[in-house]
């Protein structure tokens, strides 16, 4: 019978995982303590939650979300960045720590479904954020409806200056 601590963990990971939109699995090797809380409140601070699990609960989690392709990655360290509001938050914030310390390593990024080497993790950066996403889109929606406007500004003030010289042409030819 499964202790309920592991239980739990199982379950906090099945939940994890459902709501993310990426997980980041990298080897944490040579990481010390202060380095991963460090680590840690920078994932924080992007909505990232950064947990290390045993390969075997993991196993169990992803087996029943049917992420069996994550499974191959379980060998040796593993920590998990599950990013839920922007799903290229763990990769950014992982591979610029790595950059100081080289270290920690990205296995593998799961993404929309799709499985991204390491390796080709960096090209993940650079997409635009969901904020910027949304800002690209209503600037497209804002677009036609401001030039729509401009267009009737122009129309309307070409109108009044026709007025205006039809008033005066009257008016020179009244006096």
């Amino acid at each position: 019978m499964p202790r309920p601590e592991k239980v739990a963990v199982v379950e906090s990971t099945l939940e994890a995982a459902e709501r993310a939109s990426s997980i980041v699995l990298a080897d944490f090797t040579g990481l010390n303590v202060e380095q991963v809380t460090e680590l840690r409140s920078k994932l924080r601070e992007q909505n990232v939650d950064y947990r290390v699990i045993k390969n075997t609960l993991a196993q169990i989690s992803l087996e029943k979300l049917g992420y069996t392709e994550l499974l191959d990655y379980l060998r040796g360290p593993t920590a998990f960045a599950f990013g839920y509001d922007d799903p290229g938050a763990p990769v950014k914030i992982i591979l610029d720590f790595s950059r100081k310390l080289d270290k920690p390593k990205i296995k593998v990024v799961w993404f929309e479904g799709h499985l991204i080497p390491g390796t080709d993790a960096e090209r993940l950066t650079r997409l635009p954020s969901r904020k910027e996403l949304y800002a690209q889109f209503v600037g497209g929606l804002n677009a036609p409806v401001t030039n729509f406007v401009y267009v009737l500004n122009g129309l309307l003030q070409k109108f009044v200056g026709t007025l205006g010289a039809i008033q005066r042409k009257r008016e020179e030819e009244g006096s």
